[in-house]
C-alpha cells in the first residue's frame, strides 16, 4: 500500500540523491491530517473547475502542470500508451516541448510565462537525470542545463547540485554558483536556499528568515517564501513583521509529513498523503476526501486531476475561503 501512495521514489545519481515523483491514482484519497482551521471546497471552486475541464480517454491521463500568471497558457502532460508528452497550450495553438517513450518519466515542469523547465529519466531505474530549459516564444528544442530539477523566475533558474546552489540567466545562458546548500528559491530579486537547517542568501536576508528553522520543502513565487517547519507549515512575504503559522498536521499517527508546497499569490496547495489548498488571507485550509479533486495551484491556476480529469482555472476567478 506504501508504494501506492508514496511521493518520491529516491534514485542514486552520481553520488547525488533526487526525488522522482512518482503519480497517485487518479481516484486516491486519504483522511484528512489538518491540525488547523478547515473549511469544505467553495461550490464557486468546484464550478470554476467544471467549466473548464478536460476529459481524458480511456487510455491516457492528462494533467496540467504548468500555466502563466492569467492562466490562459498551460502545460499539459499526457500519458498514452507507453508515450509521455508535454504540450504548451493556449487559445491558438498547441506546442509539443519533449516526448518520452517506454519507462522514461518526465517531471519537475515548471513555468514563469516565458521560460520552460523540467526534468527526464530514461527509465523508472535509470540513473540520468536530464533537466531542460525551453523558450515558448520560439520554436527552438529544448536545451539541457543540468542534472537536478530547476526552478525558474522572470528568466533565471536556479537549482543545487554537488558543485552548490546554480543561477542560470536562460537568455544569455550563463551559470553562476552563488553558494553551497540545497532547496532554491526566488524571493524578489534574489535566491534565498537552506544551509545546516537555516535560510540563507547573496544578499542581506530579512530578519524573519534569520529566525526560521526549515526542516522540509520550500517554495517561493517571487513575493511569497512558504516552508515545512516540523509538522507546520510557514510563510513570509514583505511587510510582515514576522513569519506565520499556515497550517498544521497532527503528528500522530504518524505520516509523510507535509511535502511539496506550492504558492501562488495568496494560495498555498501542499500535501500530506491527500492534497490541501491554504488560504493565506483567511488562514484556512481546505481537504477534500472526494478522489476525483486533486488540488495544486501553478502559476495563476488553480489545477485539478482525477478520475480521467484535468482542469486549470484562473485563480482570479476564485472566491478567498472563508474564516473558521
Amino acid at each position: 500500500m506504501r508504494a501506492l501512495i508514496a511521493l518520491a521514489a529516491i534514485t542514486a545519481i552520481a553520488g547525488c540523491v533526487a526525488a522522482v515523483p512518482i503519480d497517485r491514482p487518479s481516484d486516491y484519497t486519504a483522511p484528512s491530517t489538518l491540525d488547523s482551521c478547515h473549511v469544505d471546497l467553495p461550490q464557486d471552486w468546484k464550478d470554476a473547475l467544471s467549466r473548464a475541464k478536460t476529459e481524458a480517454g480511456p487510455h491516457e491521463k492528462v494533467t496540467v502542470v504548468a500555466a502563466n500568471e492569467t492562466a490562459d497558457v498551460t502545460l499539459v502532460k499526457t500519458k498514452r500508451n507507453r508515450t509521455t508528452e508535454l504540450v504548451l497550450r493556449d487559445d491558438r495553438k498547441r506546442q509539443q516541448v519533449m516526448a518520452v517513450r517506454n519507462e522514461g518519466q518526465l517531471f519537475g515542469v515548471e513555468f514563469d510565462g516565458r521560460w520552460v523547465t523540467f526534468s527526464t529519466t530514461e527509465g523508472r531505474s535509470g540513473r540520468a537525470v536530464t533537466t531542460y530549459a525551453w523558450d515558448s516564444r520560439n520554436d527552438g528544442a529544448p536545451t539541457p542545463i543540468g542534472s537536478e530539477g530547476a526552478v525558474v523566475h522572470n528568466g533565471k533558474a536556479a537549482w543545487t547540485d554537488d558543485d552548490g546552489v546554480h543561477v542560470y540567466d536562460l537568455a544569455r545562458k550563463k551559470d553562476r554558483i552563488v553558494g553551497q546548500g540545497t532547496k532554491p528559491v526566488f524571493l524578489g530579486d534574489g535566491v534565498v536556499w537552506v544551509r545546516d537547517g537555516k535560510f540563507v542568501a547573496e544578499s542581506a536576508l530579512p530578519e524573519p528568515l534569520r529566525k526560521a528553522a526549515p526542516s522540509g520543502d520550500v517554495a517561493a513565487d517571487g513575493r511569497t517564501i512558504v516552508w515545512v517547519q516540523g509538522d507546520t507549515l510557514r510563510g513570509w512575504r514583505e511587510g510582515w513583521d514576522e513569519s506565520r503559522k499556515l497550517a498544521a498536521i497532527k503528528s500522530a499517527p504518524r505520516t509523510e509529513g507535509i511535502v511539496f508546497p506550492r504558492v501562488s499569490g495568496d494560495l498555498v496547495s501542499w500535501q500530506s498523503e491527500s492534497s490541501y489548498i491554504t488560504d493565506i488571507r483567511s488562514g484556512t485550509t481546505m481537504h477534500t476526501d472526494d478522489g476525483g479533486y486533486w488540488l495544486e495551484v501553478h502559476g495563476g491556476a488553480l489545477t485539478r486531476q482525477g478520475w480521467r480529469v484535468a482542469a486549470a482555472a484562473p485563480l482570479s476567478a476564485l472566491s478567498p475561503l472563508s474564516r473558521c
